[in-house]
């Protein structure tokens, strides 16, 4: 009977090592899982941080690690919104997760951290797209302008000729057909190089005009060879 007896003891302390040994175990495996589990939350990775709770709640169940799985579950589905580029969705999920009863201090905060971040990066991109429209459209304003002004300057050049340019007295004003526009482009032409353009008539100008495509030379060199420019 003793012998039974102390058989049986033997076997309860067998027990009561392993079941201690296996809750002790599971105590901190639990611990160094939520450690894990609350750094994940620090740097917003979601998915590491709903595997390390669900391994504290799998070892040792806890309010804060089922509230926190309510709440990443929210957060990895807003996370692959995100990744699909659907950013109206993934907030609707990030909200979700704020609202989730007893919700974490800890999660919470970093939820409203990327919220921030993603409506900042949101305001930026309509910035740079409105700054790159009103780019585009004063270059493309500047190029019709450019071109406008290049054609205004040369439509002269192509006058028709009136004749009699060789003979030996040649009116120079009357040699070319120029239009009254063309002799305002060439007078604008001129003006940007020299400050006394304006004291001469447009027979003048014409005679500039006509004097450049004789000689085959520019309007500003027929202008300074005439002595206009003296």
């Amino acid at each position: 009977m003793k012998h039974k007896l102390k058989l049986i003891g033997i076997i309860i302390g067998l027990l009561v090592v392993i079941f201690g040994g296996k809750t002790i175990y599971a105590g901190a495996a639990a611990a160094s899982n939520l450690k894990e589990a609350r750094s994940a939350v620090d740097g917003r990775n979601w998915s590491q941080a709903q595997k390390k709770y669900q391994k504290v709640q799998d070892l040792k169940p806890s309010v804060e690690s089922r509230t926190a799985l309510q709440q990443l579950e929210y957060l990895v589905a807003g996370d692959k919104d995100l990744e699909a580029g659907r950013l109206e969705s993934m907030q609707q999920n990030y909200q979700a997760a704020l609202e989730v009863d007893g919700s974490l201090a800890r999660i919470n905060k970093q939820i409203n951290a990327t919220l921030k971040d993603a409506s900042n990066e949101d305001d930026d991109a309509s910035v740079k797209s409105s700054h790159s429209s009103s780019t585009k459209e004063v270059s493309s304003s500047k190029v019709s302008s450019s071109s406008s002004e290049k054609a205004s300057n040369s439509s002269w050049q192509s006058a028709s000729s009136n004749g009699g340019i060789n003979s030996s007295h040649i009116d120079l004003a009357n040699a070319y057909d120029f239009s009254d526009s063309d002799v305002i482009a060439a007078r604008n032409q001129l003006k940007q190089k020299f400050s006394n353009v304006d004291l001469y008539d447009d027979n003048n100008i014409k005679k500039v005009m006509a004097m450049s495509l004789l000689n085959q030379t520019s309007l500003e060199v027929a202008y300074q060879t005439g002595g206009w420019n003296s």
